[in-house]
């Protein structure tokens, strides 16, 4: 899998997190339309979400510019979630990128009356900017529009699709303070990591795979010899680019959720702490990289053993769906909800 496979698989497999977080956290509970009313804004996926979305959307900004300004990556790339979503639910499609055009964005190819993901792509990112560019609130809607267009007969589509594969991250399913803390931390990850791989020997070596999780377990071993020393405020920086490199590593190889320990209790491992949530038959499977952290400085290759244990549970659940047809096959109860470092 080359690089711009794992950015893709990354976007996919944290769908309900990220979107979630971009629902509760970005999209507002009301909104001021131009002839002064407050009206309830609509977070359901619904095409008539999508008027209020783009009025909102050009409310944020004024030009193309500051759409692909960096610092607007986080609220754009839950602006892509939503609205790619939003499509899949009205005309069907898939998720998808193209690999040959050196960006690997994710886009939407839809279905069509002639079949599944016959379309041609449909680039949420270009019509984001088309959208700020047109200024007129209306093209969200004629491109779901066209589309509609293309599905032939009463334009609904004839199967239902989405992105999101475990369920989206919800009020129901959370609080209030994890998907606070997860629209702020999932944002960091990857240029925390960036950064942190810059300050080490041969920065351009650190890739996400089982040989590098192994050559940062000796290397916290050597570093550190107590967990004392791993919590000293000078080694704050370098241990929280491990976390988030630990963490980020095994949930893309894994493909699993960044989560937070909101409402933990104190003994919890994942109490307060970023954790990798991983789904495994109908039950979960928590790996928390600050645990694994520490387990290093007894056993270099508990990072990496960890990964193995996510690898293996994942071949078992494969070989179990295609030997058995949907059966369980994977014996998880030891790792619902639990600490596996």
């Amino acid at each position: 899998m080359n690089e711009l496979q794992r950015e893709y698989y990354a976007f996919i497999n944290n769908m309900d997190v990220r979107l979630g977080a971009f629902v509760l956290a970005d999209l507002p509970e009301t909104f001021d339309k131009e002839d002064g009313a407050t009206v309830k804004f609509p977070k359901d996926f619904g095409p008539k979400s999508l008027p209020m979305l783009e009025l909102f959307v050009l409310s944020r900004f004024s030009s193309p510019d500051e759409v692909i300004d960096p610092e607007s990556r986080r609220f754009v790339e839950g602006l892509i979630r939503y609205l790619g979503e939003t499509y899949l639910r009205a005309i069907g499609g898939a998720w998808d990128h193209d690999e040959e055009t050196g960006n690997g964005m994710p886009f939407i190819r839809p279905d069509t009356e002639e079949g599944p993901l016959k379309g041609e792509p449909i680039p949420i990112l270009a019509i984001i900017l088309a959208a700020v560019d047109a200024r007129t609130a209306e093209v969200f809607t004629a491109v779901l529009n066209k589309a509609r267009e293309n599905l032939g007969g009463d334009g609904e589509p004839k199967r239902n699709c989405t992105g999101l594969a475990m369920g989206m991250l919800t009020a129901e399913n959370s609080s209030e303070e994890e998907v606070e803390f997860l629209s702020r931390f999932i944002g960091t990850v990857e240029p925390g990591i960036a950064a942190w791989t810059q300050e080490q020997a041969d920065p351009s070596s650190w890739e996400y795979g089982r040989e590098s999780l192994a050559r940062l377990g000796k290397q916290l071993k050597a570093r550190y010899d107590s967990r004392d020393e791993m919590m000293s405020e000078e080694e704050t920086p370098f241990v929280a680019g491990a976390m988030r490199f630990i963490g980020e590593t095994i949930r893309r190889i894994g493909f699993g959720q960044w989560r937070y320990g909101a409402s933990l209790e104190a003994d919890d491992p994942r109490s307060r702490q970023p954790f990798i949530r991983f789904r495994v038959g109908d039950q979960n499977l928590d790996m928390v990289p600050w645990r694994l952290a520490q387990t290093a400085l007894e056993d270099s290759n508990s990072i990496a053993s960890g990964l193995d244990t996510i690898i293996s549970m994942r071949d078992e659940e494969a070989a179990s769906e295609e030997a058995a047809n949907g059966a369980d096959g994977v014996d998880a109860a030891d790792g619902v909800e639990a600490d596996q470092s």
